[in-house]
Order: structure tokens, then sequence, then C-alpha cells
């Protein structure tokens, strides 16, 4: 039993001692109450810094006339699409709205891009990007 208590102390410990260098803001958890679908034109590409928040790219689009800033998702991800973006072309934006720095962005689940359909996110909002998704335990009833 003193075993498994020292183990099980360690475990708590050792994230404090180094365990946690690479620790970063969790990214912020899709909403589908706050899903929104819009047209909009592309503003402006940009890509957020390693270490940012959020790692990727990010397009500022204009609806009528406000800008919104739509996180797409990391670069790696998006170039296994092959699509650009480019300034003042129309896409379609289905995504939800979220906080990340104190500022608000539409998390993108799809984005049509001409013919060509970017799916980001599975129906629950889960990137794509990330295979650690948690999965029910198949029971077979």
């Amino acid at each position: 039993m003193r075993t498994i208590t020292t183990a099980l102390g360690l475990l708590l410990v050792l994230p404090a001692f180094g365990g946690g260098k690479d620790v970063k803001t969790a990214a912020p958890a899709y909403q589908r109450s706050a899903e929104t679908k819009f047209i909009a034109k592309v503003a402006e590409v940009r890509e957020a810094p390693k270490g940012a928040s959020l790692e990727g790219i990010f397009l500022s689009v204009t609806v009528k006339a406000e800008t919104l800033n739509v996180y797409v998702g990391p670069k790696e991800f998006v170039k296994l699409f092959g699509v650009t973006f480019n300034v003042g072309e129309e896409i379609e934006v289905t995504g939800a709205k979220a906080a990340i720095d104190g500022a608000q962005v539409i998390l993108a689940r799809e984005i049509n891009v001409g013919r060509v359909t970017l799916i980001l996110r599975d129906e629950d909002g889960w990137p794509n990007w990330d295979y650690n998704k948690p999965r029910p335990f198949p029971t077979g009833l």
C-alpha cells in the first residue's frame, strides 16, 4: 500500500518540477449553442506565432460593416486541404463564437471556399487535427 501511495504522490508532485514547462492556455471549448453561419469577404490572412493561445491560421473577415476574426486551425492541418485564402475572396463560415485572450473570435467548424469545403471540426466541435478525442468504449450492446 505504501508503494501505491508514494507513486501517487510522485504523480501529483512531478508536474510542479518541470513537467509543466510547455504549459499554455487551453484552447476554448467549442459551444454548439454559440454556433453561427455567415458569408463574408476575406480582409486579411495571418498566422499566429508559436506560443500563442491558438497557433495557426486566422482570417479577418467582413460581414456587412462588421469585422470578425476567424480561427481556421493549425497551419500544417490547413495546408492538407490545398486551399489558399485570398483577400477579397467570398467564403462561407460555420463556427462558434468564443473568447481568446479577451478578444472575440469565431472558431470555424466548416469553411466553404469556392467549390471546396474545409471540415475543420466534427459535429460536436472537436478539432479534426486532434487525434486525442475521447471516444466511448464500445460495449457491443
